[in-house]
């Protein structure tokens, strides 16, 4: 796999300034691509990843955006054309949860979630379809989660709406995937246990009960994510698309 595949392409990442995030965006730069890192509040580790990136020999810019908001979405790809070009490769990684009580979940909380995860995928989707298919170009995965296949059997009374926004993200990428072929490949990565600051307070007992549960014996990496991210991406996956590929060390399996 040339690891210029992707030189002269423009990468959007979306929540690309840490985590699962920010290791796509190395991944996909040491490709050669062009890294536009999306994040919504947090300026300096966005920048952390752009300078680590540019350490590297790579280029990218930052750019601040709620893609919650279809309004800044839009705004967000506009200053990305124009400062580079359109979007080749888009990866929505952006995505929030709520470790609450499902039974004192407030509405708010559920809409807030389904905003994020669900509308915000939506969005930066919908916003690059068009000149992705005038170019006959185009490559997306959306980060979803294994919560999204399988309801938690470790917090069944927390992740009502997290899972439902993830299995939701699924179904869209697949639908997209057969709205927007041949021009455009659509796929979903469905992470595991992740070692990031979404899952660092997660206490030591759940931690190890879930590990336990795990054939691999151990929390997955940002870097695995990235890893098959990017082969989805590449043209070895070519032929891949509509698919849900869980990267969960065999805690979920797919038939």
């Amino acid at each position: 796999m040339a690891e210029e595949e992707f030189d002269g392409r423009v990468a959007l990442v979306t929540g690309g300034s840490r985590g699962i995030g920010r290791a796509i965006c190395h991944r996909l730069a040491k490709a050669g691509a062009w890294i536009a890192i999306n994040h919504s509040a947090s300026e300096d580790a966005a920048n952390e990843t752009l300078e680590q990136i540019k350490a590297a020999g790579g280029e990218g810019q930052v750019y601040r955006a709620d893609v919650s908001s279809f309004e800044a979405t839009n705004t967000m790809y506009d200053a990305i054309e124009s400062d580079r070009g359109p979007v080749d490769l888009l990866v929505t990684n952006a995505g929030i949860a709520s470790f609450n009580d499902n039974v004192d979940m407030a509405v708010d909380v559920w809409r807030q979630i389904l905003s994020v995860n669900l509308d915000g995928t939506f969005h930066c989707v919908w916003r690059a379809k068009d000149g992705m298919r005038e170019r006959n170009y185009g490559r997306i995965v959306c980060i979803s989660s294994i919560n999204g296949i399988a309801p938690s059997v470790m917090r069944p009374d927390r992740l009502i709406a997290y899972g439902t926004s993830k299995s939701a993200v699924i179904a869209f990428a697949r639908n997209c995937a057969t709205a927007f072929g041949p021009a455009i490949r659509v796929n979903c990565v469905a992470p595991g246990l992740i070692d990031t600051d979404m899952t660092k307070d997660m206490s030591d007992d759940l931690r190890r009960e879930i590990i336990a549960n795990t054939p691999a014996a151990r929390a997955g990496t940002p870097e695995d994510v990235a890893e098959l991210t990017y082969f989805l991406l590449s043209d070895a996956a070519s032929f891949i698309t509509g698919q849900t590929c869980v990267t969960s060390g065999g805690r979920v399996t797919l038939p």
